[in-house]
């Protein structure tokens, strides 16, 4: 149990950190969906969401490093490697519920 609250509180401390970038992405997440309610259009682009989501988190695996004030060639210890994965795994299913309502609602439908 101990590592488990050391888990969340290292998230915690994280997110009051990086508080505006949380809000601002909690923002877009709810004006994503929005936009798509309100267009009541079926959620018909989950390709296209989950190749840009993909390209996002390939990058994501290079950039995030960097804003943990890291390196790659850094994460030496699993844990490293197991908390850069998830938050990679994190990027991906942000992005892909983000993408996925905002090409439904705003791109013409297919033919």
């Amino acid at each position: 149990m101990n590592f488990l609250s050391q888990a969340i509180t290292m998230q915690w401390e994280a997110i009051l950190q990086n508080l505006p970038y949380v809000i601002a992405l909690a923002l877009l997440f709810v004006v994503a969906w929005v936009i798509w309610v309100m267009r009541s259009v079926p959620l018909s682009r989950g390709g296209l969401a989950m190749m840009l989501a993909l390209v996002i988190a390939a990058i994501a695996f290079f950039v995030l490093p960097t804003i943990f004030h890291s390196s790659i060639s850094d994460m030496t210890y699993w844990v490293d490697w197991a908390f850069h994965l998830a938050t990679i795994v994190g990027v991906f299913v942000y992005s892909y519920l983000v993408l996925l309502p905002l090409l439904s609602g705003l791109m013409p439908k297919k033919v």
